[in-house]
């Protein structure tokens, strides 16, 4: 074992005294490694009013093998940005997000803390808006939540009265938030070519429905995001025959359609009037639903990465800040998802997004791994007739890649997921077997983030994966009894459990302990509460050598050799940390650990 691969910080509060410390507030910044270091001095190096800064670290308390070394700083300003140097006898460490160089690293990938809640020097901007410095609130009900998503028109009743009548399996599922796709007034199922934001779909119930839901929910503790395209209507929206000048023009003076689709045609944001019915407004569309009686707790917003942006009109900044702004003045700890395939990191420095649909650092890199194409690279057919099976070292490099630029707190609002509405479920791909998908629902669990359940998934659906209709079947409802006794229900249920309850995955730690060939293993952990995933996409039985005392591990919790989902194991404590573990072809394991 080397000493440097034990080297780990985070912004968690393991770590950091306050995730989002106040300005003024002293903040306790930690870092650990293992306690036979060849260390002389570490130091946070962090920038203050532009200038650098080096603050010695003081040895802290030890932790089974581990060292932990500690520094005071003040958050004075809305962003605090910081890695740690490390003093050899020979040679100087710097400890970034993305790891251990002997060069002086870059800052886009420090460490970051977010300014929490306090507001400084209010003002009014000119349009007559008040304005905000930066601070960022992180939604309390984060901590452990597990989302669920729902097709309205597919789940129950076609309405959101059935949704009700469900929560009582959500609860027992071990959901605590509900994602709603789009419910406004539309023509289609899928309802994004929207005729009225400012109700809901009668067929879904109307208003009186909305209100029943959202009520419901916060009763039983869970919380409500909901699901808009303000990038553009349907044709059926008045404004499309009354309002031509709301939409973007072709040169023909035809209205023009998003991505190519006329019956979606795009709204045109250079009109202050269109600014002010969305979100300026006090009544506007994305105000009026978060408040009493509807209280939705945040908004997902379709093509979020192609909102604002025309050709030789590119707006999307301004209006990103504009709509982020009114979201927290109407409701401060809103959550804001964007919907995004790609890298999407300019969005979530703390300003604007919470969270994207994590498509690029979760969903995509999990169906790769497991053997089904890229997303992206699928809609290439010369790319998608080459057969490339990503490996565990592309694993961890493509979500480093991608969590390493992020601070703690919107890495941990990013909502996992490997199915929606828009892409085949996995397990309906003939290349998905039991046991991949088993070990693509226990990365959601182990990536830093919220996991996402696509409904019925649990029971699993039945569905094709030609046509987006295949991804959106019916609930089976009729068949709920027996398909809850099966493995996918129970599997969910076992890790929601853990999600909510064990800290370690409510608000831990995560560090990549193995990855060779197609094996891959994660820790995550909160001092003493650890837990170790080991997955392999091998078609061989493999065994490894795991160095879990990197994380203060030492041998499992349970001396039968089962792990937490029931699976029975092969291993053993080997010498200086590490522990040896067998894996049948395509097998994972989740193991609590005990620590030394």
């Amino acid at each position: 074992m080397n000493w440097l691969d034990s080297l780990y910080s985070d912004g968690t509060r393991g770590f950091v005294s306050n995730m989002t410390p106040e300005i003024g507030e002293k903040v306790r910044i930690s870092m650990r490694v293992m306690e036979d270091s060849q260390i002389q001095k570490v130091f946070v190096r962090r920038i203050s009013n532009g200038a650098e800064q080096y603050i010695e670290m003081e040895k802290d308390k030890s932790f089974a093998g581990l060292q932990y070394y500690s520094a005071e700083t003040v958050m004075n300003e809305p962003r605090l940005s910081y890695y740690f140097v490390i003093a050899c006898k020979d040679v100087i460490y710097f400890y970034t997000q993305a790891g251990v160089t002997t060069y002086v690293p870059s800052e886009e990938n420090n460490f970051v803390l977010l300014c929490g809640k306090t507001r400084m020097n209010d003002c009014e901007d000119s349009s007559g808006h008040t304005a905000y410095n930066k601070y960022y609130v992180q939604p309390e009900w984060v901590k452990g939540a597990v989302y669920y998503q729902i097709f309205p028109t597919s789940f129950k009743d076609h309405s959101l009265y059935g949704v009700i009548d469900k929560i009582p399996y959500l609860k027992e599922l071990g959901v605590t938030a509900v994602y709603l796709n789009p419910i406004f007034t539309a023509p289609s199922e899928h309802k994004y070519d929207c005729a009225d934001y400012f109700h809901v779909d009668e067929s879904l119930g109307g208003d009186e429905a909305l209100k029943a839901l959202s009520k419901a929910l916060h009763d039983n503790d869970m919380r409500l995001i909901l699901d808009i395209s303000i990038n553009h209507t349907g044709l059926e929206y008045s404004w499309a025959k009354n309002r031509k000048d709301f939409y973007v023009k072709e040169p023909d003076g035809s209205l023009k359609g998003w991505a190519g689709f006329k019956g979606l045609p795009v709204l045109d944001y250079r009109n202050d009037e269109v600014r002010e019915i969305i979100y300026r407004g006090k009544d506007s569309v994305i105000r009026k639903w978060l408040r009493p009686p509807y209280n939705a707790d945040g908004w997902r917003f379709d093509v979020a990465d192609v909102w604002g942006r025309n050709d030789d009109v590119q707006l999307a900044d301004e209006l990103w800040q504009e709509l982020c702004q009114a979201i927290r003045e109407e409701k401060e700890d809103a959550m804001i998802i964007g919907e995004h395939w790609g890298d999407c990191t300019e969005y979530l420095m703390g300003d604007l997004w919470n969270a994207p649909m994590n498509y690029f650092g979760f969903g995509r890199i999990a169906r790769q791994f497991a053997g089904l194409p890229d997303l992206f690279i699928m809609r290439n057919e010369a790319l998608n007739a080459i057969p490339y099976k990503l490996t565990a070292q592309d694993v961890v490099l493509r979500t480093s890649e991608y969590y390493t630029k992020l601070p703690q707190v919107i890495a941990d609002c990013n909502m996992n997921l490997f199915d929606s509405h828009d892409v085949s479920r996995a397990h309906n791909n003939p290349e998905i077997d039991d046991d991949k998908w088993h070990s693509m629902v226990m990365m959601q669990y182990l990536w830093t983030g919220i996991p996402c359940i696509y409904y019925g998934d649990e029971l699993d659906i039945d569905g094709y994966t030609e046509h987006d209709s295949g991804f959106r079947f019916k609930m089976p409802w009729d068949e709920e009894d027996r398909r809850k006794k099966g493995q996918r229900f129970i599997t969910y249920q076992k890790l929601n459990w853990l999600r909510s309850n064990e800290p370690a995955f409510a608000e831990g730690g995560r560090k990549v302990l193995f990855a060779e060939g197609r094996v891959l293993s994660v820790a995550r952990f909160m001092d003493d509460n650890i837990y170790i995933g080991v997955i392999s996409m091998e078609d061989e039985e493999r065994t490894v050598q795991i160095p879990v005392g990197y994380v203060g591990a030492c041998k499992p919790d349970n001396s039968e050799l089962v792990d937490e989902l029931g699976n029975k194991f092969e291993g053993r404590t080997c010498a200086d940390g590490m522990y040896e573990i067998t894996i049948p072809p395509c097998g994972s394991y989740l193991i609590k650990m005990r620590a030394k």
